[in-house]
Order: structure tokens, then C-alpha cells, then sequence
């Protein structure tokens, strides 16, 4: 079984490729603006370390989000699109999720700053694949909380996206990836304050 998993909802973008029982990885650290122009270079970079190509990989995975709307679609777009070119089957994994993996607490919270004081957040009862619910918070909120947080400060673990990766083929939790975003962009955020202001005119 040969992965491709890329995370690039972040300021630093991963790259994870297992082959044959080994994990090959690359982070970047030069910014989320980057993220565009490096992954497939990275990718590149990877396949040849570990002597296969792109029609060899089984399954792709991506991290959907939450996180950086243009790096949610960056990375979407790629993997789905090398996925139907090469006929591979696709796996989602929730950023939540990947931060929830190494946790052994019954109870707990993963969050990722997403600015304006506030958290993406996701509650786990059980292990990273028992999500309750997930939302948005701002930091009082979470700073409250009875039980451990976790706070997104670091990239993605490679090994993580491929553990996560393997746990869902073995579920068959296996699917075309669609973006997965908590609130709207700023864009549409600033477009339907306009709208209201034009609306309270009236």
C-alpha cells in the first residue's frame, strides 16, 4: 500500500509519503504564500526518493480543513486532481483530528487559531475518531474549559497523517474531497456586510 498525504491548511505545508513500510516527509517552512508554487515540486521530490511514481500511489489524502481558506483549496484541488489522473482513491482527514491523534485523555479538546481572538474547535470523548462536535470559539471560551486543550503550534506530524491515513482506509472512509470550512471567508463575510448596510438603507 502506497500514501500521499499533504497538509497545506497551515503556515508550514507537509508532505508525507509511505512506501513500502517507510514514511518519506518534507516540510515547508517558507509561508502558507508559497504553498501553491512548492507542493508539487515536493511531491516531485518525494516520489523520487522513494524510486516510484504518481500511477504507483494507492490512496491520496488531504487535510480539508479547518484552516487557511486558500491552502484548504490548494491542497483539495491538487490531490483530487492527481488522484483522477492516476486513479488512486481518496481519504479526508480533519486538522482537528491530526492534532486529537497522540492523545490519550478520554476527554479533550483540539483548537486552531483562525485570528479575531477566536478558535476553530473540535471536542473528543474516546480517541481522535470519537469527534462530538466541532465549531468556532473565542479564546475565553476555550481558555474555560474543564478538561485538556490542544492548541495547534507546530505542523502536522507526517507520521500522524499517515497513521490517521490508515485508520480510515482500513474504515473505508474513502470519498471525493470537498473543502471543509467553519465560517465564511473574509470576502463573504465583507460582501454581506455591505449588503446589510445597503438592506438597513432601504
Amino acid at each position: 500500500m502506497k500514501i500521499l498525504a499533504v497538509d497545506t491548511t497551515w503556515d508550514n505545508m507537509v508532505v508525507a509519503l509511505y512506501s513500502d513500510n517507510r514514511i518519506y516527509s518534507e516540510i515547508s517552512y517558507d509561508g502558507a504564500k508559497k504553498h501553491n508554487s512548492l507542493i508539487l515540486p515536493i511531491i516531485d521530490k518525494l516520489l523520487e526518493r522513494a524510486k516510484i511514481k504518481i500511477s504507483d500511489v494507492d490512496y491520496f489524502s488531504a487535510v480539508v480543513g479547518p484552516g487557511s481558506f486558500t491552502g484548504i483549496r490548494i491542497g483539495v484541488s491538487t490531490v483530487n486532481a492527481l488522484a483522477f489522473a492516476s486513479g488512486g482513491k481518496c481519504v479526508a482527514i480533519n486538522a482537528l483530528e491530526e492534532l486529537a491523534f497522540s492523545c490519550k485523555e478520554q476527554e479533550f479538546y483540539t483548537a486552531i487559531d483562525c485570528r479575531h481572538n477566536c478558535y476553530y474547535y473540535g471536542k473528543f470523548n474516546g480517541g481522535f475518531d470519537k469527534m462530538v462536535c466541532m465549531g468556532e470559539i473565542n479564546a475565553e471560551e476555550l481558555d474555560s474549559a474543564s478538561c485538556k486543550v490542544i492548541k495547534k503550534d507546530s505542523p502536522s506530524n507526517p507520521d500522524n497523517l499517515i497513521a490517521i491515513c490508515k485508520s480510515k482506509i482500513d474504515s473505508g472512509e474513502l470519498g471525493t474531497l470537498a473543502p471543509l470550512y467553519l465560517k465564511k471567508s473574509q470576502a463573504e463575510r465583507e460582501y454581506d456586510a455591505k449588503n446589510m448596510d445597503k438592506t438597513d438603507i432601504k
